[in-house]
């Protein structure tokens, strides 16, 4: 399958993003455990790739210090990176990152980094994220560590 051309990357909405949210990393859990309190802060936004016209892999980007650089005050945090199951393998996550980097240079941020699910470490390794500290659990959702990246 070749989505190619009908690809646009642009900004989307908190909630546009729920139900990517829900279905692929919170299934059966109630709405309210997708939302983020960050989620409506003028320093956060959300990226979305769409496929003719339907949104298949989001991710939501924070201005948030990490506990491993916290003399970085101007880092941003991923939460909330998914794409549907079905358009998985089309680059739509690399792309929707390279996106958001080039954003959060412009906005000054040095570090972008998050809590990365165990089943998405090559994922993110291969877009250049490197893990730090030791692998912990995150109750409902399974081992996790954190990942970061240079800008």
């Amino acid at each position: 399958m070749s989505f190619q051309q009908n690809i646009t990357l642009q900004h989307i909405t908190a909630e546009e993003t729920l139900p990517l949210r829900m279905t692929v990393l919170r299934p059966g859990q109630l709405i309210e455990n997708c939302r983020y309190k960050e989620d409506s802060l003028p320093s956060t936004f959300h990226l979305g790739a769409l496929i003719n016209g339907k949104i298949v892999c989001n991710g939501t980007f924070m201005k948030d210090v990490c506990s491993y650089f916290t003399a970085e005050n101007s880092a941003y945090r991923l939460r909330g990176m998914a794409t549907d199951p079905d358009f998985r393998g089309l680059q739509l996550g690399s792309s929707l990152l390279q996106e958001a980097e080039d954003i959060l240079r412009l906005r000054g941020c040095k570090i972008l980094w998050f809590n990365a699910r165990e089943t998405a470490f090559i994922f993110y390794e291969k877009n250049s994220f490197v893990a730090v500290g030791d692998l912990f659990d995150i109750s409902t959702v399974g081992p996790h560590k954190v990942m970061y990246k240079w800008l």
